[in-house]
């Protein structure tokens, strides 16, 4: 029979629509999930050779020479001697890292100008990966040179670009920094971060870029506030390469400022705060001074972080084995052992002996059993414990390889859990557009897990002690015996999710309801107890993740979507927190990343499919994840209706012999496990 998923129980989810990209085009005003991200809403300059760079007078040469640019747009106070010292001490004593802020930076009407002739004549796309969302301009490096009949349109932006790569300009960066020399070459676009806009941290390290600088040009006369968002923030590092949860210093995106840091590999952490503020978009221009040379370090780098794959299964020995697991490779070494001393014809015959015992054993350990429905009735809504339904979740899953659950848990655990979650979002003052606190939440069991530049939420651990950037939730191993027990009112959501992993999805039933729903038999786990905060939390996708076998990923959502406003607000995710799959790229790796061949637009068949899936209260979704796949949860925006809780486990896994599918289309097998699971 083949089965439909439009033939699955009502329960059964559908992915959201699947989101198509380029490897790196992007269309405008479509959503994009790009695993290439340039580390900040900026694009690499058109032309990365070293002998023929755009310089600061518009033209492009080999070596062009120093000449006297205009720079009468700028507050020439800037470069007075006394001012300029004054700049260069604060840089210097400057926490987390070296950064600073010249301001006012220009002439305050010509800068009006600026502002109008950007909003007038330039249009801006919308763009969204893991790492951003921003509406971004084409390059103001050759905006001229792209499309001469803008030039009369724009003479103030062209003059304040020039201004500040010129040599005076330069000259003075160079001393307020005390950075290498720096080249003439322009690198730099506009952004435009509206409410909800935000970029994730990044050390901003690509090829030889030096120094950073963002220019305002928020509104200029409505002050920007902290409660506004949209800051930049700035953090400092554990150790090198590895930034601190949150950051220690945010500089407010004021009107008619440039905010300047040293680009220092593993070090120079820095995000832009989601914009919190409604009608006030965050425009910028921004982009880098160029050295001759790279930076020294590159291997802290953010990039290379993310395009590099650990060696090896690095986190196979977080997996806790499920005994019957640890019983079957003890009963198989004991067998190879056996066959060793027996020698001949014994050999044959005990390992005939055994292949007949080992079919009989294996329909009792694979599928879930009469005891095992008993125990796992007490989670699980019994529509997902029927075998009609079971081999259709089956189908869905070889077809697809995904699929989700909706109403997973019995009401009665589904109705404790979001009273639980409710209470304690409305205490943390969490959603719904309210301006989060970055310790909402911190403590009773939950810590702040890092790094950030790869990941930031809260995960559950009832043990948990000080909170550390690198801490992880504990592991549990209970057995089958533990019952599933209501959860009343009073009891923290932590504590209720945390059960349920410990209960259900760290169980042996559960594994084995698994193996009947996937055909794949898990062998070991881990998972953690996570909650994404609005306004706050997230994960990327990065080559650290991928794994060297596959593994079943199944994770519990919990967010708050009663009625249709909320539901759509997850559905089509505008608000974030839906969790997606991408392919890594075999051939990319950080050095290729430093060149303009790495952004340049790919053709139509070099489309990827990914597999998205929104958050929905109650939903259990299981992804059976190739080791070349990456995930992430986007960040959730603090418009979010709530946070997104999940419990998200992950499996080892073993395929189950054909010769067990073949029984079953023979309807032998099949019969049986059918009978079993009613």
């Amino acid at each position: 029979m083949d089965h439909q998923i439009d033939e699955l129980p009502k329960f059964v989810g559908r992915r959201r629509q699947k989101r198509f990209c380029r490897r790196f085009a992007h269309k405008p005003t479509t959503r994009r999930i790009d695993r290439h991200r340039i580390h900040d809403s900026h694009k690499e300059p058109l032309d990365m050779t070293p002998k023929r760079q755009k310089t600061a007078h518009g033209e492009i040469s080999g070596n062009a020479a120093d000449v006297e640019a205009d720079v009468s747009i700028i507050n020439p106070e800037i470069f007075s001697p006394e001012v300029l010292a004054q700049y260069k001490s604060k840089y210097a004593d400057a926490k987390p890292y070296t950064h600073g802020v010249v301001t006012p930076l220009c002439d305050d009407a010509r800068l009006r100008t600026v502002q109008a002739e950007m909003r007038e004549h330039l249009t801006a796309n919308f763009k969204e990966t893991d790492l951003f969302k921003v509406l971004q301009t084409g390059d103001l490096v050759t905006i001229d040179k792209a499309d001469p009949s803008i030039v009369p349109k724009i003479p103030e932006l062209l003059k304040l670009r020039a201004a500040i790569y010129s040599p005076q300009f330069r000259a003075m960066v160079q001393e307020m920094t005390g950075c290498a020399p720096l080249t003439d070459r322009i690198d730099c676009s506009a952004n435009v971060y509206p409410r909800s806009g935000h970029l994730l941290c990044h050390d901003d390290v690509i090829g030889t870029r030096c120094i950073s600088y963002i220019i305002y040009l928020t509104d200029p006369d409505e002050g920007w506030t902290a409660g506004d968002g949209g800051a930049l923030e700035l953090y400092p590092v554990i150790e090198p390469g590895t930034p601190a949860v949150d950051p220690t210093t945010e500089l407010l995106p004021a009107w008619n400022s440039m905010a300047f840091f040293t680009v220092q590999p593993g070090r120079s952490f820095h995000s832009v705060q989601e914009v919190f503020a409604e009608d006030k978009p965050r425009l910028s221009i921004s982009g880098w001074y160029h050295a001759a040379e790279a930076p020294k370090g590159s291997e802290h780098a953010t990039l290379t972080q993310l395009q590099t794959r650990t060696g090896g299964d690095d986190d196979i020995e977080d997996f806790t084995p499920f005994p019957a697991a640890i019983a079957a490779i003890v009963k198989e070494a004991a067998a190879a052992e056996e066959d060793k001393k027996a020698g001949g014809g014994q050999a044959e015959k005990n390992e005939g002996d055994r292949e007949e015992h080992d079919e009989d054993e294996d329909c009792l350990q694979i599928w879930p059993d009469k005891e095992d429905l008993e125990y796992l009735a007490r989670w699980v809504n019994p529509e997902y414990l029927q075998a009609e339904n079971v081999l259709q979740i089956r189908a869905k899953m070889e077809e697809d390889s995904s699929v989700q659950l909706r109403e997973f848990l019995i009401p009665e655990h589904a109705a404790a859990i979001r009273a639980a979650t409710r209470v304690e979002d409305s205490g943390g003052a969490l959603g719904d557009g309210r301006v989060p606190n970055r310790k909402a939440g911190v403590g009773g069991g939950w810590r702040a897990v890092g790094p950030t530049h790869k990941q930031r939420y809260l995960a559950y651990d009832p043990g948990a002690g000080s909170n550390d950037a690198a801490g992880r939730p504990g592991k549990d191993k209970p057995g089958k015996d533990k019952p599933g027990k209501a959860k009343g009112k009073g009891e923290s959501a932590g504590a209720i999710l945390h059960a349920i992993r410990e209960e259900l999805f760290a169980s042996e039933p559960f594994a084995r309801l698994l193996a009947a729903m996937t055909n794949l038999r898990p062998t070991a786990y881990k998972g953690d107890v996570r909650r994404f905060r609005p306004g706050l939390d997230y994960t990327v996708a990065h080559h650290g993740i991928l794994t060297v076998d596959p593994r079943l990923d199944a994770t519990l959502c919990v967010v708050d979507d009663e009625g249709d406003i909320k539901s759509s607000a997850w559905d089509f995710g505008e608000c974030g927190g839906f969790e997606c799959y991408i392919a890594a790229d075999e051939e990319g790796d950080a050095a290729n990343a430093a060149t303009a061949a790495v952004y340049k637009a790919q053709g139509e068949d070099d489309e990827d499919e990914l597999l998205s899936v929104s958050a929905s209260f109650n939903t259990l979704s299981l992804v059976h994840r190739d080791e070349g796949l990456m995930r992430f949860v986007k960040y959730v925006s603090h418009l979010a209706p709530s946070s997104r809780w999940d419990v998200a486990m992950q499996y080892t896994v073993e395929g189950i012999d054909d010769s067990d599918e073949e029984e079953d289309d023979d309807g032998g097998e099949e019969g049986g496990e059918g009978e079993e699971l009613e």
